[in-house]
């Protein structure tokens, strides 16, 4: 694995978080990197957010050539610059599945449209290497992606109840959202008295600007309401609780395939904290139908960025 593939394994993090995927074809105008001490990831004193990933992962692929299921564990710091993440990864333990093979990158940052990767002495291997103006567009995030961020940086594996945020609407647990027309406002945050991304009676921040757009289709069988966005060839369709608003799953459907993904919450004081992502997807390789599946442990999970609401 070239040092490139391995800092884009350990960013594969941030764009499941993100919802998005990233692609191989995209090319990019190289700037001028940050100074290298910048780069240093054992420097990066404060996290908005940090907690520890449990990736498990196989596909027939895999399977055919004979590769058992890899597992990896990443501690991940990440922090919110306003418009953009600064964003480490470090790698803790994998059961890489290629014979032989020794990763020499340990640790991963990803900082002001630039990717670094370092050995596990903190010597830098990798140098900078240009991926795009932002971590939204070297992932492909879609509109209400980056919207989600906005609203609530953390919305990935944070989520705070509407009664203790400021900018958010309060609710009820069981109570009906009331009929609330459109937002209107394209600014971050909530204008006073005009609060954003309400279309849908959604207050949980985060999640109410990840479906604003979308529209409202009938109920999943397990009674979560159901919202659908199209755009060009690719549809995505999310399920929010009814009365927690949390998001519990995410499909996504293109003519090269479909994921499908389900997420657990933990109960903690003032909000939620994600416990586990599991997906599974098909996609079209040289007209074979290739199966992946997979599950993400989410533990340790700390929001300190004081900026925003902390569960």
């Amino acid at each position: 694995m070239t040092g490139t593939s391995a800092q884009l394994k350990a960013l594969a993090p941030l764009a499941f978080l993100l919802g998005s995927a990233c692609s191989d074809q995209a090319t990019f105008s190289p700037g001028t990197p940050p100074a290298s001490a910048a780069f240093r990831l054992a420097s990066m004193s404060s996290c908005g957010a940090s907690f520890r990933m449990i990736t498990t992962e196989d596909d027939s692929l895999m399977t055919q050539h004979g590769l058992s299921t890899a597992v990896d564990t990443l501690d991940v710091c990440e922090s919110w610059t306003g418009n953009d993440y600064v964003y480490q990864a470090v790698e803790l333990g994998s059961s890489e599945n290629i014979p032989g093979f020794e990763e020499e990158i340990q640790t991963v940052m990803y900082q002001s449209g630039y990717v670094s990767g370092y050995a596990a002495t903190g010597e830098l291997i990798s140098q900078p290497s240009s991926v795009g103006p932002t971590a939204f567009d070297f992932l492909y995030a879609d509109e209400p992606t980056r919207q989600a961020s906005y609203d609530y940086p953390y919305y990935g594996i944070s989520s705070p109840d509407p009664s203790v945020c400021t900018t958010c609407l309060q609710i009820q647990a069981g109570s009906k959202p009331a009929k609330i027309p459109p937002a209107t406002s394209t600014v971050q945050g909530d204008t006073i008295g005009v609060p954003r991304f309400t279309r849908h009676g959604i207050m949980r921040l985060g999640v109410r600007a990840l479906i604003d757009k979308s529209e409202e289709i009938g109920p999943s069988i397990e009674g979560y309401r159901r919202f659908r966005m199209t755009n060009g060839t690719k549809t995505t369709v999310r399920a929010i609780h009814p009365l927690s608003q949390l998001l519990m799953s995410e499909e996504f459907s293109e003519p090269e395939g479909t994921m499908r993904v389900l997420h657990t919450w933990t109960r903690v004081p003032g909000g939620y904290v994600k416990d586990r992502s599991t997906y599974s997807s098909t996609e079209q390789i040289d007209g074979r139908e290739i199966r992946g599946a997979g599950k993400i442990l989410f533990t340790n999970v700390r929001v300190t960025d004081p900026r925003f609401p902390v569960p």
